[in-house]
């Protein structure tokens, strides 16, 4: 299994690799496209972070095995530079844990000062535990808009 950069070309296959997993799960076509929209790898949130240079794709077999959605941000509590890990996706430990594993190396060569993971991702119990220098928190946040108050 290799991990890579996540680029523009994998996009395609990332969509590709969730809607057959709801598919799988019983959903049909038109409910799978319905719901895509509710999740951080659509299409338009994909050619985002393809674009940033900071997510990740593991491939074996030219397959996607798993991916990390990430992107930096300067000047966030009193931190100068930060990579917010928004969304992984993997079938197995072995995957997450490459994928986890080359985003902190990635972080770190970078001299960014933290790795902060989303608290509402799927992820959340597995970095616990198997990367158990993350520490726990919970950043508040307000919503700007009319239609969501939370």
């Amino acid at each position: 299994m290799d991990v890579k950069l996540l680029t523009p070309d994998f996009c395609d296959s990332i969509l590709a690799f969730e809607k057959e997993k709801l598919i799988a799960s019983g959903l049909s076509e038109i409910q799978v496209e319905m719901k895509s929209w509710d999740f951080p790898w659509r299409k338009e949130s994909l050619d985002h972070y393809a674009k940033v240079g900071w997510s990740f794709v593991a491939i074996e077999n030219e397959k996607i095995k798993g991916y990390i959605l990430g992107q930096p941000f300067v000047f966030f509590n009193n931190w100068t530079q930060t990579l917010w890990l928004e969304y992984s996706s993997f079938p197995n430990q072995e995957v997450g844990e490459a994928l986890f594993d080359v985003s902190i190396r990635w972080a770190k060569s970078k001299h960014l000062q933290k790795v902060i993971l989303n608290p509402n991702g799927n992820d959340v119990e597995f970095v616990k535990e198997i990367f158990p220098k993350f520490k726990e928190g919970e950043f508040l946040h307000l919503s700007t808009t009319k239609l969501s108050e939370g």
